[in-house]
């Protein structure tokens, strides 16, 4: 009795551990909803929903920590960072910061979490080890776009109004650089070597492509329809570029830096996000409350997830 008892007991031990580990390998999404005031968690291999988390003060956009323990979601109305446990799904904490955060990115190295504040035009800077604001960095007007070159030592901001981006050192936690751009730049993404930075400019159409160390123009791509966000493949072959009164994603071959595919999508695309291994990318459709999953191989939705959220806003990925 006594054996079979300890059996049983290690059978019911290790399909635990099992059902552990092939729960904690599941790849997620989390999905912003300013409106709905909650993250929706998604299952990307069944593509359906898990949980929904109730985060108030209006989310408008999310970001997860390199190993995918936290996501940090910005609280436009709150002026704060929520900080999730991706293991509980719960708030463990709040993070007080500028005027109307838009738009989050974590350092590569995981140290940090850059806040854009479009309301107080500067970025905050948080230290994840003690989840405060270290430093406080002026930008231009009506900053929206963030991202890190991959080495970390650079983090771009676009700032609308003011038509240029901000180019600010990550070792000191300031602005050493500003890009002129055409005509406002809302969205920005790095190639993953770092010498190249795409730059989207939502009222001229264009996305403009940059020399990372000197800043300098390279060339300019057309063919948009309001351009107000983009993802970089993490293998660097295409940008995913989202087109707001075009309700469609342009994938831009990177190498030829022309568009090769123009995909529909949902109504008001916001935000576009794309699977570690490059395959997949996943756009939020603002007015379709909707989640468009794109084919890398075909360069077609393969799948809409519908009443995702009411009016989604940000979508991001766990490897």
């Amino acid at each position: 009795m006594h054996l079979n008892a300890r059996r049983i007991k290690l059978q019911l031990l290790f399909a635990f551990s099992i059902a552990a580990v092939t729960a904690s390998a599941q790849p997620y999404g989390y999905i912003a909803s300013g409106s709905q005031e909650s993250v929706t968690v998604i299952n990307r291999a069944t593509n359906k929903q898990t949980t929904v988390i109730s985060v108030l003060g209006a989310p408008s956009a999310a970001a997860l920590t390199p190993t995918g323990t936290y996501l940090y979601v910005t609280c436009a109305t709150a002026n704060n960072v929520a900080v999730i446990s991706t293991a509980s799904n719960t708030i463990i904490g709040t993070i007080p910061v500028g005027k109307t955060p838009v738009q989050i990115a974590i350092s590569p190295n995981g140290l940090y979490a850059y806040v854009v504040n479009q309301g107080s035009n500067n970025v905050s800077v948080i230290s994840t080890g003690t989840r405060t604001v270290i430093a406080t960095v002026a930008v231009g007007q009506t900053p929206g776009g963030l991202a890190f070159t991959p080495d970390g030592t650079k983090a771009l901001v676009t700032n609308r109004f003011s038509q240029t981006v901000s180019v600010i050192n990550t070792a000191t936690h300031s602005v050493t650089g500003t890009w002129s751009e055409t005509h406002g730049p809302c969205a920005v993404a790095v190639s993953p070597d770092g010498t190249l930075a795409y730059v989207a400019n939502q009222y001229a159409n264009v996305v403009t492509v940059h020399n990372v160390v000197s800043g300098a123009l390279l060339e300019s791509i057309a063919g948009f329809n309001t351009p107000n966000s983009m993802a970089m493949a993490p293998n660097g072959a295409r940008l995913y570029v989202t087109n707001g009164n075009g309700s469609s994603v342009s994938v831009v071959d990177t190498s030829s830096k022309k568009i090769m595919a123009t995909v529909p999508t949902g109504l008001l695309p916001s935000s576009v996000a794309v699977s570690a291994d490059s395959t997949m990318a996943y756009v939020t459709n603002s007015y379709a409350f909707s989640l468009s999953v794109i084919s890398a191989a075909t360069n077609t939705a393969v799948t809409t997830i519908s009443r995702v959220a009411v009016f989604p806003v940000s979508v991001a990925l766990s490897k």
